[in-house]
């Protein structure tokens, strides 16, 4: 299991590398669709996507803090729910203003390290019984805030297409 402090660290040092490659690119750059990782996705969209994920582990941690089931792990036992959540996402923040989407990933990002920094180490590894691959609460957020990379890798693995994008526009 991964440890609070670890978690933490993760999340922040990825976030920093996104935060500082999104910041250098002007508006037009940020918004231009088709940048990201050669699908359909802009610098905007994959700030919108990090932070609903961001978002989705904050419900979870609230639903769980009241000692109800995330009504996300009834959307999330089901196949293909990530391309769908993804999607919907997408389409929730495809006309938002550049300004809202960081303002909103930053706020987002801000929280979940808070929420992390202030859960005592019992609460951490609580029993988390909603998702039959997480033991634990902390387990869980990893698992949302992750990615093929691990637990709490979820920038990790957006940041390569991140960085041939911005490499191509600063050549």
């Amino acid at each position: 299991m991964t440890t609070r402090d670890e978690a933490i660290r993760l999340l922040a040092d990825q976030h920093v590398d996104v935060a500082g490659l999104l910041a250098g690119l002007d508006p037009d750059a940020f918004e231009r669709r088709a940048a990201i990782g050669g699908g359909e996705w802009s610098a905007k969209d994959l700030a919108a996507h990090l932070g609903s994920w961001e978002e989705i582990a904050l419900e979870v941690l609230d639903a769980f803090g009241r000692g109800e089931r995330p009504a996300i792990e009834d959307e999330l036992g089901s196949e293909g729910a990530t391309d769908r959540i993804n999607a919907r996402e997408e389409r929730r923040f495809l006309d938002a203003g550049a300004d809202e989407v960081m303002t909103r990933l930053e706020d987002l990002h801000r929280r979940v390290v808070d929420r992390v920094g202030s859960m005592s180490d019992d609460t951490w590894a609580a029993a988390y019984s909603f998702a039959s691959e997480d033991a634990t609460i902390g387990d869980r957020i990893g698992t949302l805030l992750g990615s093929e990379e691990g637990r709490f890798r979820h920038a990790s693995a957006h940041l390569p297409d991140l960085r041939a994008y911005v490499s191509s526009i600063n050549r």
